[in-house]
């Protein structure tokens, strides 16, 4: 017998950033080639009745510390890691050892990682001091992105002063890379830190006092105004205070076009965490107060709030076990857990599935222009899917992680919606929570920006939903400007 497709799920519940219909899908090749009810038979079969089908999980926010920094995770075990928790496609972070600065570095990068991922990728490079120079080259090697560090964080690069910074951010706009911006005010954090540590406050709570709401609201005022001359595609990486929120609907009421996330993190912590946890849950920016908590989830109901992406950011037993704070390494692992703990908050009422697709697939597929073959499960997408069983309870279990060091606060915490396979370009890679086969990921590149296709988005743009206005809801959005001219060009903060 003769069959259309190599793989047929039949029966789930497909969900895109608009609507969740029940419905088969037939994949052949890789990609999505039909959907409906009552498709023909696939070579292989799946009945996933009772579930619910989801597009693989875009982070655009992960740290898999290779090259240099492989005590504490690797590109193999990062993207099991990924696989096993819905994740088809990360983006790597460039504050590895050495840093990605250069196309050169960023080609050896790419040949070290590339045959252990599996799931796809992109790699960021980074925007640092001196290499404004090689921006274009990073992008005609592949880069993803750009990330500027302006406050300090694992690595210890050196933050770009504020020349440095225009200038990459005009050859990031002239290369069409998108730039993330880790938005801390980094002299302000750094004196403030001495005083802490000169007063001998060395407990977790000294790390929160010492970066306040001022260092991210200076920063992210001081980078949108930056960009905006610059006419750089800006995205503001885990934004974690109400007053910097308030400080982006301001600025995107003055016209400036960027893109907003937030963490896991910053939605399920509050600063209780130090007294339960002390230096696990050290983060840049850090565990915030109730109140932020709060104004984000507001923020992601408003529409204020683009993406949500991890930070996964493992460091050794030994190093997120130091009693002072000043020592202990911040960030801890997120990427297999986000999907589980964001199904159990669908479950509480907080989000829909739909809203989960649109800020864990959809947005970010679209600002980082991948969204021709990721983010959706439309036709001609990329067959990364995921089926969960929505109301399976259990709980986050360490020993079941895929990281090399499985360490975090949500041990134990109880989850209700369970990760039962994740599908690659219609293969296999992950099922019942266990990461299988061999590696087969494959890099991801951004699609080139064709004139007037504005993905950076200012506050005028957004729908009643958050969602930008026109946007389809299982397929990419492309060549939708709101506004003539050039891709991405914000109106600048004051007048010439």
């Amino acid at each position: 017998m003769t069959t259309d497709f190599d793989l047929v799920i039949r029966g789930g519940t497909v969900v895109s950033a608009d609507r969740a219909t029940r419905q088969d899908l037939g994949i052949r090749a890789g990609q999505v080639v039909a959907a409906g009810t009552g498709l023909s038979p696939g070579r292989r079969e799946v009945d996933a009745t009772g579930l619910v089908v989801l597009p693989g999980l875009v982070d655009v926010h992960v740290h898999l510390r290779e090259p240099g920094m492989t005590r504490k995770e690797d590109f193999r075990s990062g993207t099991r890691a990924a696989a096993a928790g819905g994740v088809t496609t990360v983006v790597d972070m460039p504050n590895t050892l050495p840093p990605v600065a250069t196309a050169a570095g960023f080609t050896e990068k790419l040949a070290l990682v590339a045959p252990k991922a599996h799931v796809d990728f992109g790699l960021y490079g980074m925007l640092g001091q001196d290499n404004a120079d090689e921006i274009a080259a990073l992008a005609a090697a592949g880069a993803m992105g750009l990330k500027l560090f302006m406050g300090q964080t694992t690595g210890d690069n050196p933050c770009p002063d504020d020349g440095a910074i225009h200038a990459g951010l005009r050859a990031a706009a002239a290369a069409g890379l998108v730039v993330g911006v880790h938005a801390e005010n980094d002299a302000l954090l750094r004196r403030l830190g001495r005083e802490l540590r000169a007063s001998g406050r060395t407990d977790p709570r000294a790390h929160l006092a010492c970066r306040p709401a001022v260092v991210e609201v200076e920063a992210v005022t001081r980078i949108i105004t930056l960009a905006s001359d610059a006419g750089a595609q800006l995205h503001i990486h885990h934004l974690s205070t109400a007053a910097g929120l308030d400080r982006v609907r301001l600025m995107r009421m003055l016209g400036h076009r960027l893109t907003v996330e937030v963490l896991v993190a910053h939605l399920l912590l509050d600063d209780s965490a130090y007294d339960r946890h002390g230096n696990l849950v050290k983060l840049n920016p850090p565990i915030r107060p109730a109140t932020d908590v709060a104004a984000l989830w507001q923020g992601i109901a408003a529409g204020d709030v683009d993406l949500i992406a991890t930070d996964h950011a493992p460091h050794t037993a030994d190093e997120q076990a130091e009693t002072d704070v000043w020592a202990a390494h911040g960030g801890f692992i997120g990427v297999e857990t986000m999907l589980p703990l964001l199904l159990t908050e669908v479950h509480r009422g907080r989000l829909s599935l739909p809203d989960l697709v649109r800020l864990c697939c959809h947005t970010p597929a679209r600002t980082w222009r991948i969204d021709d073959r990721k983010g959706h499960l439309g036709i001609g997408a990329d067959a990364d899917l995921v089926l969960v069983d929505p109301t399976a309870a259990g709980e986050v279990d360490p020993g079941h992680l895929h990281s090399r060091h499985p360490v975090t606060p949500y041990a134990g915490w109880p989850t209700v919606g369970a990760v039962r396979a994740t599908y690659l370009r219609g293969e296999l890679i992950a099922e019942d929570g266990r990461a299988v086969g061999d590696p087969t990921g494959r890099q991801l590149t951004p699609r080139p920006l064709p004139g007037g296709d504005d993905l950076a988005r200012s506050d005028q743009e957004t729908g009643p939903t958050g969602t930008a206005s026109g946007s389809a809801g299982t397929g990419p959005r492309t060549g939708d400007a709101a506004s003539p001219g050039r891709a991405g060009l914000p109106t600048p903060l004051v007048s010439a």
